[in-house]
């Protein structure tokens, strides 16, 4: 009787033991689990700076292309003299040296053929400055130092084309697109790329 009356506390003592090391390690197992499922700032699940991060990167724009390491066309650069040369010679001939002989004036003696000349120079000009564009994306030495120019250039001529086609066209804005003309003719000289008229076709 004795002995039972011994052993009742001693299995008494190692149940209630056994429970407080159980509701210990449960209480630990809950506590690494409550870290593993709350993100730690800046991880993609967070709102944190680096789940913004990720959006921004994920929503901003795209960069403007890069420049080729190495031509990807054969003689880009000699192409691109020749059709941007086409290119300033029927501007000069049909639109600007009209304009500085007064020919696009109002009353001015054939001033409707050569407005339709100047239209359709404008129109050969515009194609051959965007094949020179082509030209320019080709080679590593010209692109960096003239697609911006160029794109320009050509963006200003299409516009001066398209108002000389419907009569609309500013006489200070052909003196303009000229000047830009000459600009970007030194540019290109001074990398190598020396542009002289070309005579173009007839219109």
């Amino acid at each position: 009787m004795s002995r039972r009356l011994l052993v009742l506390p001693v299995l008494l003592a190692l149940v209630l033991l056994g429970s407080g090391a159980c509701g210990s390690n449960r209480a630990q197992h809950a506590t690494g689990a409550s870290k593993l499922a709350t993100p730690s700032p800046g991880s993609p699940g967070a709102g944190g700076t680096g789940g913004a991060t990720g959006t921004e990167g994920a929503t901003g724009t795209a960069s403007p292309a890069a420049c080729p390491t190495s031509s990807t066309k054969k003689f880009a650069k000699t192409r691109f003299v020749g059709d941007a040369g086409l290119a300033f010679g029927s501007f000069h001939r049909y639109i600007y040296k009209p304009w500085q002989a007064g020919s696009f004036k109002s009353g001015a003696q054939g001033r409707g053929k050569a407005i339709a000349k100047a239209a359709a120079a404008g129109a050969f000009t515009v194609n051959r400055l965007n094949a020179a564009r082509k030209l320019v994306n080709a080679d590593p030495t010209l692109c960096k130092a003239l697609k911006q120019p160029l794109d320009n250039l050509w963006a200003s001529v299409s516009g001066l084309t398209g108002k000389l086609k419907s009569g609309n066209a500013d006489p200070n804005e052909i003196g303009g697109v000229g000047g830009a003309i000459e600009k970007f003719r030194q540019e290109a000289g001074q990398n190598g790329a020396n542009i002289k008229d070309q005579a173009p076709p007839n219109v």
